[in-house]
């Protein structure tokens, strides 16, 4: 599908789970998702946000959904997601930003200062950005269990994008703010 216009997309590939899938035994599950996939559809639109969730609670089976970037939606899907990216077009190219993750729920180590905007690209660059956290999982501490998450995220500004997008990127960044999370 041709695009009168460049396309910004983002693809998040996420995973989480609980200290029940947290054995060696389970990680291969959690492991064998791939950090890039096809779009299952084009919408035409100006921004195209892809998502692929690998949950604990569905048996790591990825679901996926795929939404322009300002989609009201995607603040009312559950379960809940940090949604702490923010990217935009920004002249001809585009700007990311990455926020702390969840701050009152978020326990492992996070960088006490990031840039902002984190990462400036133009036409047909790419990032990814790379990150994990463990969370408790109630915000006043009520429930004192734990839950992980890692994300794999791809950005790109591309004028004419395929299915096949996300796998052919090279990102000219990557950014790892993977951390130990046991």
């Amino acid at each position: 599908m041709k695009h009168a216009a460049p396309v910004l997309m983002i693809q998040d590939v996420w995973s989480r789970w609980t200290k029940r899938s947290r054995a060696a035994a389970d990680a291969a599950t959690r492991l064998a998702l791939p950090r890039a996939h096809t779009l299952p559809l084009l919408t035409g639109d100006a921004t195209i946000r892809h998502e692929v969730a690998a949950l604990e609670e569905y048996g790591f089976e990825p679901r996926q959904l795929v939404r322009t970037l300002d989609d009201p939606a995607w603040a009312h899907d559950r379960p809940m997601r940090p949604d702490n990216l923010r990217v935009r077009r920004v002249g001809d190219g585009f700007a990311v930003t990455l926020l702390r993750p969840w701050e009152g729920m978020l326990t492992t180590k996070w960088p006490a200062w990031l840039p902002s905007p984190l990462f400036e690209g133009g036409l047909g660059d790419a990032v990814r950005i790379d990150w994990n956290a463990r969370f408790r999982s109630s915000m006043g501490g009520s429930n004192r269990s734990y839950f992980y998450e890692e994300h794999t995220i791809w950005v790109t500004l591309q004028a004419a994008p395929t299915d096949a997008t996300f796998l052919a990127l090279a990102p000219i960044k990557h950014i790892d703010l993977r951390t130990t999370i046991y």
